[in-house]
């Protein structure tokens, strides 16, 4: 059963604790290249995944990443969705982010979003290789 929470005025959607690893898992397999289970194999299946509240300068992005045009042409109609669905108060699912240095494993889109709002704080499940 999923909840919503409403924190900083946006509206998430929660799992419950016991089905945040595999939606993860789930997220990391469609979103994913080879390449990012090859450097991040151990941070995605050994770690415990929690929900937490992040202070939003503290996240971390992969700039190789953002550096490539096809990703930066793929995240401006993504980020506008999310302005859309903010718009029609529909919950968003938070970021997934590496414990250690809080790199994004998911939730560009939800990131930049929130960085136009304002937001100072999100929600996030966060891992922390255990």
């Amino acid at each position: 059963m999923n909840n919503i929470q409403i924190y900083e005025n946006i509206s998430y959607i929660i799992l419950n604790p016991e089905d945040i690893r595999a939606y993860v898992i789930e997220i990391a397999k469609e979103e994913w290249g080879k390449e990012d289970f090859i450097i991040y194999n151990d941070d995605l299946y050994k770690s415990s995944w929690v929900l937490k509240q992040v202070d939003m300068g503290k996240i971390k992005l992969n700039k190789e990443k953002l550096a490539t045009t096809i990703f930066q042409e793929d995240l401006r109609p993504r980020i506008q969705n999310q302005i859309e669905l903010y718009q029609k108060n529909i919950a968003i699912p938070p970021l997934i982010l590496r414990g250690e240095d809080f790199l994004i494993f998911d939730g560009y889109a939800r990131y930049h979003f929130l960085k136009q709002l304002g937001v100072k704080t999100c929600l996030a499940y966060v891992g922390h290789i255990h």
